[in-house]
């Protein structure tokens, strides 16, 4: 079986098998996201820093003025920049992230969420699905929010190289009659696990302020937004490969800022 072949089959097959939890908000806790030999591909094939480009966000800006949060979108022109066997692995990885069989367990399980925002039948609902690696560092943390209501789903699926980081798993809110918030679960920053959700005005989340002490944190997102049509969805994928031309010219990551948040 081709590599975008078993990842698009494995990750819906845990996405259906995973029961939906609806307190605080319809998510999904996602285990064994990968096979076991394609997560210890995965961990071992993340790119070097100097691939990656910084996110600026407030909640991840450091005193120096550099970016806790590093990113590496994974489109094709981003992907290019890539040493060969680097470019041929996450190539086939994202586009089984992509794969319409992993839409289909989404809207399996959120149907009526998306349903509830949209008013449309949910096989009517067009979404783009945008793959992107993270690595966080000391002094990244992300304040309790719900997500842009451009996103029609957020999933994050951990990839920890073993369990001692499961600390920095991220955490769900209730939102109180009074204006707080309550802690209502948190996630295990645990290897081959996850979660996604329905982005909705109630999906409040939030991760706790990593420290100088706390290793790199690695993640695989995988937002999808609501497709917009084909002249904003053309205009992105444009600004991206602009941005991914400017890195390769440099030879370096780049620190272009990103709009929204991505967790």
């Amino acid at each position: 079986m081709r590599l975008r072949d078993r990842v698009s089959s494995h990750l819906a097959a845990a996405i259906k098998r995973s029961p939906l939890e609806r307190a605080p908000f319809d998510h999904l806790v996602v285990e064994h996201v990968f096979p076991a030999d394609l997560y210890a591909e995965l961990v071992a094939q993340l790119p070097d820093d100097s691939y990656y480009r910084e996110l600026k966000h407030s909640d991840a800006m450091l005193p120096d003025g550099r970016s806790a949060r590093l990113q590496f979108p994974l489109v094709a022109a981003n992907v290019g920049r890539l040493p060969q066997s680097q470019r041929v692995f996450w190539d086939d990885v994202a586009e089984g992230l992509r794969a319409r069989e992993v839409e289909a367990a989404y809207k399996s399980k959120f149907g009526p969420a998306l349903h509830e925002r949209t008013r449309k039948p949910v096989d009517r609902i067009r979404l783009r699905h945008y793959p992107t690696l993270f690595r966080d560092r000391g002094g990244y943390k992300i304040s309790i929010h719900p997500d842009s209501p451009r996103k029609a789903i957020t999933a994050q699926y951990y990839l920890p190289a073993d369990e001692s980081q499961l600390h920095l798993g991220t955490l769900f809110h209730e939102h109180n009659s009074d204006g707080s918030f309550r802690e209502a679960c948190a996630m295990r920053f645990a290897p081959n696990t996850g979660y996604a959700f329905a982005v909705t005005p109630r999906s409040y989340h939030s991760v706790k302020p990593m420290t100088g002490t706390d290793k790199p944190r690695n993640s695989l997102m995988v937002i999808v937004f609501y497709d917009r049509g084909p002249l904003i969805e053309g205009f992105k994928a444009a600004r991206g490969q602009v941005r991914a031309l400017y890195d390769r010219m440099v030879g370096r990551s780049g620190a272009e800022a990103d709009e929204g948040r991505y967790e």
